[in-house]
């Protein structure tokens, strides 16, 4: 990758797209650290159009069982990548934050599924002892 030059003062300025990550990444809203989950959690995805409810199987590699409100979606076996910014592939794994796109791959088919924009992020902690 090329570094930036320096313009005519001296400063190097940062490419686009790293302007453009920074300003989602300061306007998202409320963020939640997938490395908090248990096995046996469950997590509650409100998005634009639909609503998921992960059952968390293994927290280390994020494997869980996904359903959805809309019917017609795949329910089952999936991994939780993580969230994009906006309309880009960039990825921040490991969290959901309010404003991006929950990104999950079903471990059936591989498929990735990426939705619109999360509205609300709900954790419900398993009373396992």
């Amino acid at each position: 990758m090329n570094d930036p030059l320096p313009d005519a003062a001296g400063h190097v300025r940062a490419p686009d797209w790293l302007k453009a990550v920074d300003a989602m990444n300061e306007a998202a809203g409320d963020e939640f650290d997938l490395t908090q989950l248990q096995s046996g959690d469950l997590l509650r995805v409100t998005t634009a159009k639909s609503a998921y409810t992960f059952r968390i199987l293994d927290p280390v590699m994020r494997d869980a069982v996904v359903e959805s409100d809309r019917p017609g979606r795949n329910y089952g076996p999936c991994r939780i990548m993580g969230c994009t910014f906006g309309l880009s592939s960039t990825i921040k794994p490991n969290h959901l934050f309010c404003g991006g796109n929950l990104q999950f791959t079903h471990t059936k088919g591989e498929r990735t599924h990426t939705t619109t924009a999360i509205r609300a992020i709900e954790w419900l902690r398993s009373r396992k002892s």
